[in-house]
């Protein structure tokens, strides 16, 4: 299978647009404190407006007000850092949406690997654990080694945010790199 790959904190409709064109299979929406957040209306309004797109609802120790609220989001998943409210797999299943983990949770349709400060450009000792759901790996990467993380351990998806950035904002250039790199390593160790 295909090494999917999903660029995290989207806050606009041209990025949107541009990395959706370039092949990302997923775009995150940071919707708590990050300098990559985006309010609910931004993110309604690029769900919206870049229907091409598949997005994620992301964030961290989330109360079960803002999880009902991204519940309500046309994102085709949601996926949660830190605390996390009751049954929060499960009632993500319920509104049709899946489930991204940033732990091992059998229940989790995706287990999403990352270092202990996620969208901080920080590497970490990647791993891969053998679990049964798809393990999605992130934290630091970077156009310049991922291709050697998809190689080496043969992830079944991959996240980057900072990695795909100048000066704080996603860089276009960048995003096409990483995604090359991807679908080369992809292809090359097939």
């Amino acid at each position: 299978m295909r090494v999917t790959v999903k660029i995290c904190g989207i806050q606009d409709i041209e990025t949107a647009r541009a990395v959706a064109a370039l092949g990302a299979d997923y775009l995150g929406l940071v919707l708590t404190a990050s300098r990559r957040q985006v309010t609910i209306p931004q993110a309604k309004a690029l769900v919206a407006k870049v229907p091409e797109a598949q997005f994620v609802a992301v964030g961290r120790d989330v109360d079960d007000a803002l999880f009902e609220t991204m519940l309500r989001l046309d994102v085709i998943a949601v996926q949660l850092h830190g605390r996390t409210p009751p049954e929060w797999i499960e009632r993500a299943h319920q509104h049709g949406k899946r489930a991204i983990a940033t732990e091992l949770d059998a229940q989790a349709d995706i287990v999403l690997l990352d270092n202990v400060n996620p969208g901080s450009g920080e590497p970490w000792a990647w791993y891969k654990p053998e679990f049964p759901r798809p393990i999605w790996l992130a934290g630091g990467l970077t156009p310049e080694n991922v291709r050697q993380v998809v190689t080496t351990w043969r992830p079944a998806g991959v996240d980057v945010s900072s990695g795909v950035e100048r000066h704080g904002v996603k860089d276009v250039a960048l995003v096409r790199r990483f995604i090359e790199e991807v679908h080369d390593a992809d292809n090359t160790s097939a």
